[in-house]
This record gives C-alpha cells, structure tokens and sequence, in this order.
C-alpha cells in the first residue's frame, strides 16, 4: 500500500499544526474555536484520529465539514486500520462489520483513503506523523519511519527546514532544534495542542 506525498515548496505560508486527536471531540472542537482567529492559516493534522476515544464519527465529520484550507496526514493507526481493512474486509459485509465496530460508515472510509496523505512539505517545514529517519534525506523518507520513527534529537544534519510531527506524546509542545513535537497524550490523559506559524504560539484544548 502506497501513500500519497505533497510538495508545496513555491512560498512560505502559514499554518497550524494540530497533533494526535485519538477520536476525542470535544477536544478538536475546542482547538478549532481557537483556530478561528488565524482564519489564513492553513490547518495541518498530524495523524492519529482512531483509537483511545469514543467520538471518531464525530471527529471526521468535523474534518468533513471544515471550511478552511486543510491538511490531513496519515498516522500509524490509520494505517494499521487500512491494513485490517484491506486483510479482513475481503468482502462488504466483512466490511460492514469492522465499520461497525469503529462507529463509522463506508462514506468515513472513502474520505480517509481519498484525503490522507502521508507528508506534506512547503517552502520552510516538512510534517509527518512521526518525523522522519535521521539518516535518510527528505526526499528518501520510506513510509516505515514517516509512520514509525522515534528519533527525538535535533534535525538540522538532514535538512535546514522544520520537521514537525505527532507520534510521540510529550507533556508540551516542545522542540529539540529545528525538530518539533505536537502530540501532548490527547486520548493518553493529557490534551490536544497545536503549534501556530509564523507566530509560534501554542493552543491548549480547554
């Protein structure tokens, strides 16, 4: 199974990078409020919306309806999914089944396989959901360590950009160099946070 990458490296914008949701609503929601009053950022989530939580129906019809410029990027656990899916929904009511247990429908489905990507990168940050491999270029990246990677050091040996990713649950935002972490444990008993660029300030779901 192969994923889609985008490159958007013509001019710098700006952006929010929202992390790891685990299917909590109410904490989505309370990002959004906030993401409101940076109306020309473009929203960037960093993966990881199954799982932990009870309201994953919710959260995508969230993303569904969001009428603002947006990035979704795969995380491990949706790829995990897409790999049972593809395993054990060989046939549709197999698929109804495991839909079933998720909470979501077929239209849910058809909008993750059209809409996630698996890195997005403009003109100064590269994201994914967990960073990258440090011995491996940008343009070299496998799926593996884009879904997978634990490195937690600084970046700037492999690229001058910013490297920003969920994955790895800290308890704030935080950045070893150019290498910044978004996921504070939303789901994990902390909370949803997102990193707002050019500004640099940080949101806290309430």
């Amino acid at each position: 199974m192969s994923y889609r990458r985008i490159k958007n490296e013509n001019f710098e914008e700006s952006w929010i990078a929202i992390g790891d949701i685990h299917s909590h609503k109410i904490h989505l929601q309370s990002i959004l409020t906030q993401c409101k009053e940076y109306p020309n950022h473009k929203l960037i989530f960093l993966g990881d919306y199954f799982d932990y939580g009870n309201s994953l129906a919710c959260v995508l019809d969230l993303f569904i309806s969001l009428e603002r410029t947006a990035i979704f990027l795969l995380g491990n656990h949706e790829h995990e999914f897409f790999q049972f899916v593809s395993t054990y929904g060989t046939n549709r009511e197999n698929q109804r089944k495991i839909l079933n247990h998720f909470k979501i429908n077929h239209h849910h489905l058809q909008w993750l396989h059209e809409t996630l990507v698996i890195s997005y990168v403009n003109q100064t940050t590269f994201f994914s959901h967990a960073g990258i491999d440090d011995l491996t270029t940008l343009e070299e990246q496998e799926d593996y360590h884009l879904l997978y990677s634990s490195f937690r050091e600084n970046l700037d040996h492999v690229t001058q950009k910013k490297i920003v990713q969920g994955h790895i649950p800290m308890k704030k935002v935080c950045n070893f160099g150019n290498h910044y972490f978004i996921d504070t444990g939303c789901g994990l008993g902390g909370h949803l946070s997102a990193l707002v660029y050019p500004e640099m300030e940080v949101l806290k779901s309430e």
